[in-house]
């Protein structure tokens, strides 16, 4: 595998019908996501009825996103995903730092192991201050933060099993002379990587800190430490070097060094102990806060969070962890993560009053992770935390800017990918969806070949040929420059990757259809006579519906309905009355036409003027 310093969230849909999991005592009815918006005024865009929208939409193999609606109105985004050879969950820093946050679109790794991040959802709650999380953070067996003791924390094994633990932080450093001359006791740490919480309390900052310089301020005493070895902290895993300097703070952390920081009495005792020349062991044990027993040696990632939700399959509605009521009991935007019996991940993110859905408070949102299966759940941070995103989209509507976030859980495929290519393109010179752009991408280093091919059984066209080595390449599909004719094709990408885990194949169809063409809309501002003229094309016969709506999407007229109509230009009208009066305001123009090709569509945003004002005598 191959590092990668940012990982974009590429995201590529398949949509398929699937059989999905019946929740027939919880789910009264199971949309797709919702209404695209339309563009600026006067321009068409493709409409979102192009056809029957499945529940379920194939993020990448063996990943899925379903969007349910349940019983008064509260919207669920629901990723599944079971862990394999290729799919994963991985923790990650959308800011690159423990101290530093970012968008979930862009979450950032130095790190193969969330090398092809497909979607994710926010993880821990954190500072708003510092950006630091609350609790425990270990990224690929790095242990990046420190854990929050009364607050349950997601694990995730390297079998790809989930589990939930409230987790400590056992702290230990000690000095060594090695002349023999002096003993030291073993001393305690507090913190990993975050700003001083206490008067008195010691701190070990790492390279993975994310900030230039360790923080200063009075009463700070800094140690700084040259390792014997450059290796990441572990848990429980001791490492040791030579004290080469002492300082108040304001140190760059060089590659295979830590500094040690002591506030009040606790820099103190740090700067009395450790002097230059002498030699120091760290110790980062971390433990579980209830038996005191050691992490498994099996954990590679963990997130904090809180509380529990489910364990053993049965909902826990009151976790009695460190949290207020406030926190729990309020019905807003929530996060889980779980996994239920048959392995497969569980990322579900509720959405809250913003979005216009209920929301959910802690206990409701366990027992909806127990009714979807849960057999272990853990929920992260809420409110205008709680995103998902698949690729550069994010799922949960938080405006232009959501939050930027500490941490994040990924859901990851370590294979070929195509990204999204649009379910229908209709180059028929109206400026909508007559090319696409796509990108193939892998982390894996091999030859790659991208294919096009006509369902009818027309010649194959090689689109792209090159080697891939953790990087994308991007490819134009142009039906007018490539002269493809009307019908159903399929993209698709072969690699042979080097590591020998044998031959890799990804598609994607898309339909290309020319039907329905140049829709424009013309308003009459004569007073005595307000009309609405609506235009289009048709290239080959087709039963069309025309649909004008409110700006909340409600129908304000039927211009057509199913009406069959003849291939040439087309020109409607309405007179603008809506209960007798003149209909004045923003409006959308919705055109969508039936053909043997299945159903296209285009709409178009209008604003109609207020009648002029009568004039006086």
């Amino acid at each position: 595998m191959v590092p990668v310093t940012r990982t974009v969230l590429s995201f590529a849909v398949v949509t398929r019908r699937h059989s999905v999991l019946t929740l027939a005592a919880l789910v009264a009815a199971a949309t797709a996501a919702g209404t695209a918006g339309t563009g600026p005024a006067g321009a068409a865009v493709s409409a979102l009825p192009t056809g029957p929208t499945p529940r379920v939409t194939t993020i990448a193999p063996g990943i899925t996103h379903e969007r349910l609606v349940l019983r008064g109105g509260q919207v669920l985004h629901l990723m599944r995903g079971r862990p394999t050879g290729r799919v994963g969950l991985s923790a990650a820093q959308p800011g690159g730092g423990p101290s530093r946050r970012g968008p979930l679109t862009g979450a950032h790794a130095d790190r193969a192991d969330v090398a092809g991040a497909v979607a994710g959802v926010n993880g821990d709650f954190f500072n708003f201050t510092s950006g630091n999380p609350s609790g425990v953070l270990l990224i690929g067996s790095e242990l990046i933060s420190e854990p929050e003791a009364s607050r349950s924390a997601l694990l995730i094994r390297s079998d790809g099993l989930l589990d939930a633990a409230r987790l400590a932080l056992r702290g230990r450093y000690r000095g060594a002379d090695p002349r023999g001359v002096r003993r030291f006791s073993e001393r305690t740490f507090q913190g990993i990587n975050r700003p001083a919480q206490r008067d008195s309390e010691a701190i070990l900052y790492t390279t993975a800190y994310g900030r230039v310089t360790t923080p200063t301020g009075e009463g700070i005493r800094e140690v700084r430490v040259r390792l014997d070895q450059d290796v990441p902290l572990q848990p429980g895993v001791p490492i040791s070097g030579a004290v080469v300097g002492t300082g108040r703070g304001g140190t760059t952390i060089g590659r295979g060094h830590v500094v040690l920081t002591g506030v009040g009495a606790g820099g103190a005792v740090l700067a009395r102990d450790l002097q230059p020349g002498l030699r120091v062991t760290i110790t980062p044990g971390l433990v579980d806060a209830v038996d005191g027993l050691p992490t498994p040696a099996e954990l590679v990632s963990a997130v904090g969070g809180g509380p529990l939700l489910v364990r053993d399959g049965v909902a826990v509605t009151d976790a009695g962890e460190g949290l207020s009521s406030a926190q729990t009991g309020q019905r807003t935007a929530r996060t889980a993560v779980g996994q239920n019996a048959a392995g497969f991940l569980l990322l579900v993110v509720a959405e809250g009053p913003a979005q216009g859905s209920p929301g959910v408070t802690a206990a409701e949102q366990a027992e909806l992770m127990e009714r979807l299966g849960a057999r272990v759940a853990v929920a992260m941070d809420a409110g205008g935390s709680a995103q998902a995103a698949i690729g550069g989209r994010h799922l949960v509507d938080w405006g232009s800017s959501p939050r930027s976030l500490a941490n994040a859980l990924l859901l990851t495929y370590r294979g070929l990918m195509v990204d999204e290519i649009p379910r229908r393109l209709s180059p028929n010179g109206d400026g909508v969806d007559d090319s696409a752009t796509t990108a193939v991408r892998s982390p894996l280093a091999g030859p790659v070949s991208v294919t096009l091919e006509r369902r009818s059984g027309s010649p194959r066209r090689t689109l792209w040929r090159g080697t891939l080595d953790g990087s994308s390449a991007t490819i134009g599909i142009d039906p007018r420059s490539r002269r493809l004719p009307d019908g159903i094709y399929t993209l698709t990408a072969r690699q042979i990757p080097g590591d020998g885990s044998g031959e890799q194949v990804q598609t994607r169809r898309f339909i290309i259809d020319r039907t329905l063409a140049s829709l424009g809309t013309r308003a009459s501002t004569r007073r005595q006579r307000q009309r609405l003229a609506v235009g289009f094309t048709l290239l080959r016969p087709a039963r069309v519906t025309v649909v004008v709506r409110d700006g909340d999407g409600r129908p304000a007229a039927v211009l057509a309905r199913g009406r069959a109509q003849r291939a040439g230009r087309t020109i409607l009208g309405w007179n603008r009355r809506i209960a007798g009066r003149p209909a004045e305001g923003t409006y959308s123009v919705e055109v969508i036409a039936v053909s043997p090709l299945g159903r296209s569509g285009l709409v178009r945003e209008v604003r109609l003027a207020p009648p002029p004002a009568r004039r006086g005598p």
